[in-house]
């Protein structure tokens, strides 16, 4: 294994200082510098279901259209094309015509000159519910006598079921003598995003429609919507606004459809923007998951067999259930290798509200049972937490996880390594017995080892398109359909091509998130993003640049290989001979249309023929310190050490943005964050009753980025969106273990549970 070339925590921190022209730059398209507010909008209001589940009995609508300054009242019979939309599973309705399934679910929505006439005319709509029983356990979901949720599903409330089996798992078992087993849970856990759900529909005048929303698939927003209002597609156009943080909450639709509707009925702009309490009920969660898990190894402490039965809740609609269910199958092997391997998983429709994407996407939840496993089957074994875990890791060529071919990737044993020689976990055991420490507050230093899949599984969509252009000003523009979500792809997507072209990252302009200036890419989803700019400019930058050097050698009259990019234009010594302005001018005045390639991307697949199996995986290890007050029960995350095996780093400052910010999000799961519902309701719907962790809460963070990786590797930058909320969860889980013995079962860790079980074992 070649040498580990880091970028440590402080180099990290400085280049964090912002760009004081960086919001003048965000694109080409005015819209992204505002948020659409104008004059002579309307203002929509959804009615959503006050019951979790129940028939429609009636719904009048005459008495809202008649209330003055109502412009638009719409229900299920105004939709003249699609009335349902979702993704591998077409089961969500824009507006619910005869059945809800979920509280607020969408029945009605108005468009009115104010927000009070909206909320007027809302009042004024007759509905009359005929309550249905609530199936509101995933387990009850499944028994052959609960009501169905969809009627015309064969398989009852069964969304999805898979199951991933290799080796001989008896002869496996006979080999072991340290086996455990436990039940663990983890929660719903919610978004939080600083923007809710929200957005402009604007009729263009030339009968189309123009939508303008923070989300994560302009694209995809753009072909429903246009099938739900019969339209062809080239008549609407999404434009993808800056995103107050999405974390997975706005890459599915939610009101885009509403909004759409309703400017179309009405001929006018809509604005639709839900308040938090509507966000929190019709907005996406974590899918909760209940998973048994029994793993053992030999006397040597060498894994023999997992075996996983997981059961997830996916609330009213698929959304992503299938793929989040798919995504913890995979990763509830870890990069570990066994002799055998039995996962099972069931995805259960209730009346929970609506599970989907979620960052870390399925994996997080298995991988917090796993590492307590590991940890637990160390101690059996008589190893430390690195021993047991490097002693098992699978070998970098070997297959993945579901025994499909992979990128051969060595990330896990450099991420081990290098976590391993942090002073916080090289120190932890020396803390630990500090006869000087506070008898109250109990520390334990805590380790945990992931990895993470990049893009998505086998079918896609993993191709993608995106194209290099010369802008009429003279910038180099990377246009895609991805948007900026607070990742910095922005920024990440400038140093890229200027690192490529030669160019400064002040001539680079991205063109991200409209569907009218942009190819589909396909979505800003699955840690997928930066990887897709830097294989677009690994791959096509270079037979782009020559032609363009071509073009400006023709203008100057002198041969192409005395010319070179730099800042601002091609150079020729010191000098500066042309400047890539003067080029888009001399071209457009000789009427030679500005150079412009389109790029298609083939999708990193992987060659088995294994369902939703993925070819490229990142990887990150981390140790954890927590302070548990054993008066009140509380867990204080004090410090955290990251080492993040992904490969080069396009944008420093976006590297340590995501690796902090998702890490203080792994946290929140892990001590705080829970969405539990009673009887379909939702027991917290607003902020006061759902707890994150603040700046106040974020501890010390040291992040170490490991940019080399196997020699002769292709596939280039790794994700960072998600990979730290996969690691700091388990890490947590397993330094609260550390500190007073206790496992952990089920996350987040109570103050409760934790003074239970210090009552029992003082």
């Amino acid at each position: 294994m070649t040498p580990h070339r880091l970028l440590d925590h402080a180099a990290l921190v400085a280049a964090r200082e912002p760009r004081p022209d960086a919001a003048a730059k965000l694109t080409g398209h005015p819209g992204y510098l505002t948020d659409r507010i104008a004059p002579g909008q309307l203002h929509g209001a959804i009615l959503g279901s006050p019951l979790p589940h129940a028939r429609i009995v009636t719904l009048d609508v005459s008495a809202a259209r008649a209330l003055p300054g109502v412009h638009a009242v719409v229900t299920a019979a105004d939709i003249p094309g699609d009335t349902h939309y979702g993704l591998r599973h077409v089961d969500r309705p824009v507006l619910c015509a005869d059945k809800v399934r979920c509280i607020a679910d969408p029945i009605a929505a108005v468009a009115a000159e104010t927000p009070e006439i909206a909320r007027a005319a809302l009042a004024a709509i007759r509905l009359e519910l005929e309550p249905l029983p609530v199936v509101g356990d995933p387990e009850a979901a499944l028994a052959p006598e609960a009501p169905k949720l969809h009627e015309d599903r064969a398989n009852g409330n069964l969304l999805h079921a898979a199951r991933l089996q290799r080796g001989d798992l008896a002869a496996a078992q006979a080999a072991c003598v340290h086996v455990v087993e436990a039940v663990y849970e983890s929660p719903r856990q919610m978004h939080v995003t600083l923007e809710t759900e929200g957005g402009v529909a604007e009729p263009d005048g030339q009968g189309g429609l123009t939508l303008y929303f923070g989300g994560q698939n302009p694209e995809r927003d753009r072909q429903v919507i246009a099938a739900m209002l019969r339209l062809p597609p080239d008549k609407v156009r999404a434009v993808g606004m800056p995103v107050g943080g999405s974390y997975g909450a706005k890459d599915e639709l939610t009101i885009q459809p509403i909004a759409a509707l309703l400017a179309w009925k009405s001929g006018r702009a809509v604005r639709l923007h839900l308040s938090r309490p509507a966000s929190t009920d019709l907005g996406v969660k974590r899918h909760p998951m209940r998973m048994r898990m029994r793993t053992g190894c030999d006397a040597e402490g060498r894994l023999r067999f997992q075996q996983v039965d997981i059961l997830a809740d996916t609330g009213a609609y698929a959304t992503h259930g299938p793929e989040v269910l798919d995504a913890a199958i995979e990763h509830a092997v870890g990069p570990y290798a066994y002799d055998a391997v039995e996962v099972q998983g069931r995805l259960a429709y209730t009346n929970n509200g609506i599970a989907g994407a979620f960052r870390g996407f399925g994996a997080v939840q298995v991988q917090f049972a796993l590492e307590q496993q590991i940890d637990r089957l160390a101690r059996a074994s008589g190893l430390g937490p690195v021993e047991f875990r490097r002693r098992n890791l699978a070998a970098p060529d070997a297959p993945g996880p579901m025994g499909q071919v992979v990128a051969p990737f060595d990330g896990p044993h450099r991420a081990l390594d290098v976590i391993a020689q942090h002073p916080l976990w090289r120190e932890a055991a020396q803390r630990a017995a500090d006869p000087a420490a506070d008898a109250r507050f109990r520390r334990g230093v805590g380790l945990a080892l992931v990895h993470r899949s990049d893009g998505f599984g086998r079918g896609g969509p993993n191709g993608a398109r995106l194209a290099l252009a010369l802008g009429a000003d003279g910038r180099i523009e990377l246009r895609a359909s991805l948007t900026e979500m607070g990742q910095n792809l922005l920024g990440a997507t400038r140093a890229i091509v200027a690192r490529q072209l030669g160019c400064s990252e002040d001539d680079v302009r991205p063109v991200l998130g409209d569907s009218a200036q942009a190819p589909d890419t396909g979505p800003a989803s699955a840690s997928r993003s930066t990887t897709l700019v830097h294989r677009a400019l690994h791959r096509h930058g270079p037979d782009w640049a020559a032609r363009l050097t071509a073009l400006a050698a023709d203008v100057l009259g002198v041969p192409a290989q005395t010319l070179r990019w730099g800042p601002g234009g091609w150079h020729a010594g010191q000098a500066c001979v042309l400047r890539y302005a003067e080029l888009a001018q001399r071209l457009a005045a000789a009427g030679t249309p500005l150079p412009h390639l389109e790029i298609e991307l083939p999708g990193e697949e992987t060659p088995s023929a294994i369902e939703a199996a993925h070819y490229v995986f990142g990887a990150c290890a981390a140790a954890a310190q927590v302070c548990v007050d054993t008066w009140t029960g509380a867990v204080r995350v004090e410090h955290l050490a990251i080492a993040a095996a992904l490969g080069p780093v396009a944008s420093r400052m976006g590297f340590l943005g995501q690796m902090e910010g998702g890490a203080l999000m792994g946290q929140g799961l892990a001590t705080t964050e829970d969405l539990p519902t009673r009887e379909g309701r939702y027991l917290a719907r607003n902020l006061d009753g759902y707890l994150v962790p603040t700046l106040a809460d974020a501890p010390r963070y040291d992040v170490t980025a490991i940019e080399n990786l196997m020699e002769g590797d292709e596939i280039g930058p790794r994700g960072a969106g998600e990979i730290s909320v996969n690691i700091a969860a388990p890490a947590v889980a397993n330094a609260v273990t550390a500190a007073i013995g206790m496992p952990v079962d089920r996350l987040p860790i109570r103050p409760d549970t934790v003074l239970d079980y210090l009552e029992q074992n003082p």
